[in-house]
This record gives C-alpha cells, structure tokens and sequence, in this order.
C-alpha cells in the first residue's frame, strides 16, 4: 500500500456518531429542562450520558428546583429488619409506570445513624433525626438532595423516644428525657431552624408529673396545636400565644393507635382495628368520623395485619403487610409488604370520602417477621 492511499476500513468499526441534541445544549438550558421531569425518573436519566449524570448527581439541580417552583412530594420509607435497630434499609415510592402501580424503590445511603428510638421530621427537602438510645441528645440530618447525613447542633437534654413535630420553622420535641438528666423545665424543648439553636419551653400545664416527664410522648400537630399525649394523659400546646390546655384521652379515644396515624391537610385520620375502618377526628364536634367508601375494597386484605397510614402530598397512603405460609404451610415467619393509594374528598356536607385509586404488593421480596416502620413521610424535593 502507498502512502497516499487511505487504509481500509475495518468491518466491525463504526463512525463516531456526532454529539445529540440534547447534550450540547448550554448548561442553563438542560437543568431548566430536567428540572421539570420527576424527581423519580433521575436515577433512570442519569444513565443516559455522563453530562446527565452529573447534573443529576449535583445540588445545582435542587437548587434550580427550588428556586424555579418545580418541587415535589416524594414519599421516603425506612425499615427496621431486626430488633438490633442498626437493620434498617431506606425506601423511596415510585410508580413503576402509568398502568401498574408503585413500588418502594431501595435508596443507597450510607453510614446512616441508627433510628432506633429515635424521632424524625421531615423539613423541606431534609429529614430529621433526633435522639435515640445511642446518642439521646444528638441530632442528624439527611440531605435528600444529595443522601448524605450531616450533623445538626445536640438538643440540651438527652431523648430517649422523643416526639418531634414542625410549627412555624421551628422543631418541638417533647418527653423522653432520661431519669439521671431530670429538668422540668426542659421537658420541651424547640430548635430554631434561622437560628439553629435550641431552647426549652416552660410547661405550664398541672397535668404533667415527674413520671410523665421521662415518658415517651405521641405528637400531633391539628389546627396549628400541638397534641401531646403519654399513658392516659393528654395537654393541647398552642406555640402562637404560648397557652396549654388539658385534654382528655379517652375523648379522642386513640392512645393505643396513635402511632399509627397520620395528619393531612390539618385533619387527623386513624386506622381502628376492631372495625377494620379509617376514621377522622371532627375537631369541632370532638368525635371520631368514617372515611366514607374508604376501606370498601381493602377489608379482606387488613384483617390481622399491622397497618400504617401516611400522607403523600395530600393523599393517603396505607402500608400493611400479609402473612406468607412456609413450604409445608405451617409456619408463618415471612410478610409481604402491600400499600393502597386512597384519594380524599370533602362533600359540601362535610364528610370526607375515600377512593380506593391503586392497592398491590410494593416490595418483590418477602420481609422479617420482625420489621418494623423507623419513618414513613413526604420529603419536598
């Protein structure tokens, strides 16, 4: 071959294809591109080309997010699997397509703290997590833009099962509080999201004891006030003008439940076991309420199962799990893990209905008899 002549191609080798459209767009461009598409579709496009991957995997595209109005509810799941509390796996619900429900996708998020005992709020696109046996006074936050956790300044006294709710910017945790560290006048106290600092709030209610002062508290934010509740004892917090009210359990009938209930759009809703039915507490007229047509289709499936609600962006998501017999049908140590998508509804009556809109198992792989719920929220992101 001569030196002006041009070698053969080869027949296995293809031309270098030119760059796509989409790629050589300016940087500015893409993000406000990407950041209109689900948060849930990212980890599929981050596969598409390197440059997408690494939009994908930086802050800029939350920020963007943020700033642009694009955020979205996305609803983050964390499992117990033993009873150690260091078993724990997080989740995140996603619809596997148009026509064939959702599925709790696992995240990969490392060097997590351990939950156990812990409380956990969700602040925006962040997520929470304050005391615990281990480390009662400290607190950590896991950036869901990034699923990292990072370190929060230590609450003044150490929590041992607190309660934690957000008012107006700012963290109220409650109860807790270990025998040998016993303040009165910390039984409560609130973190400063400006300032990241905390103070303690001075109870002034007759119904606290010293017993109640180290008890594990249930939380409930209904109208702008805080419901605390512990054994059969109950005071209303009312952080606007700094007032508390006494109130009494068994009106509102739920210190059994109260775990597993959940709030959306400022109403209190509770699964009741014995009726197999989802009610809603009338704060007007102090009774518990049906949701109407809510549980039509989901009656055969609850029975005997542990069942926890959720709000999703102004939605209620319900997970239960199902027994799963062994081999030989005798044993049951294994569950399957199953969630429901209800639809709510306000009647110019007033009563509150229920549309049952997708129900199905959302992990492919049975689970410990042993599970249990560490977190179960709705994540700005």
């Amino acid at each position: 071959m001569s030196d002006d002549e041009e070698p053969p191609l080869k027949k296995n080798k293809l031309p270098v294809e030119e760059p796509t459209l989409i790629p050589s767009l300016p940087e500015e461009l893409i993000l406000s591109i990407l950041a209109r598409v689900s948060r849930l579709s990212y980890r599929s496009l981050s596969l598409v080309c390197k440059r997408f991957h690494s939009l994908l995997t930086s802050g800029e595209i939350y920020r963007f997010r943020s700033l642009s109005g694009y955020t979205e509810n996305c609803l983050y799941v964390c499992l117990r699997f033993s009873h150690t509390g260091r078993s724990h796996r997080w989740f995140m619900l996603r619809e596997k397509n148009k026509s064939s429900g959702y599925v709790l996708a696992p995240i990969p998020i490392s060097h997590s703290p351990s939950l156990h005992a812990s409380s956990i709020v969700a602040v925006g696109s962040k997520i929470y997590k304050i005391g615990g046996v281990m480390d009662g006074s400290s607190v950590s936050i896991l950036d869901c833009w990034s699923h990292r956790w990072l370190e929060a300044p230590s609450m003044q006294m150490e929590r041992d099962r607190p309660s934690a709710n957000l008012i107006d910017g700012k963290i109220y945790v409650t109860g807790g509080c270990h025998r040998g560290s016993y303040n009165p006048s910390k039984w409560m106290e609130v973190f400063d999201l400006k300032t990241e600092t905390w103070e303690p709030v001075l109870c002034r209610s007759d119904r606290l004891t010293f017993e109640s002062y180290h008890e594990r508290t249930n939380n409930l934010l209904v109208d702008g006030k805080l419901y605390i509740f512990w054994a059969d004892k109950g005071v209303v917090y009312n952080p606007k003008d700094d007032t508390w009210d006494s109130l009494e359990v068994p009106e509102m009938d739920m210190c059994l439940t109260l775990f597993y209930c959940c709030v959306i759009e400022n109403v209190l809703y509770d699964f009741f076991y014995e009726e197999l039915d989802i009610k809603w507490y009338d704060t007007k007229a102090r009774t518990w309420r049906s949701l109407l047509n809510g549980m039509r289709e989901l009656h055969k499936f609850v029975r005997h199962a542990s069942v926890t609600l959720a709000d999703y962006g102004g939605k209620m998501v319900m997970f239960w799990d199902k027994f799963v017999a062994s081999g030989d049908g005798l044993d049951f140590h294994k569950r399957m893990m199953w969630c429901a998508m209800i639809a709510l509804e306000r009647s110019d009556s007033g009563e509150i209905w229920g549309k049952v809109e997708w129900f199905g198992p959302v992990l492919p792989n049975q689970i410990p008899l042993e599970y249990a719920f560490e977190y179960v929220g709705s994540v700005k992101v």
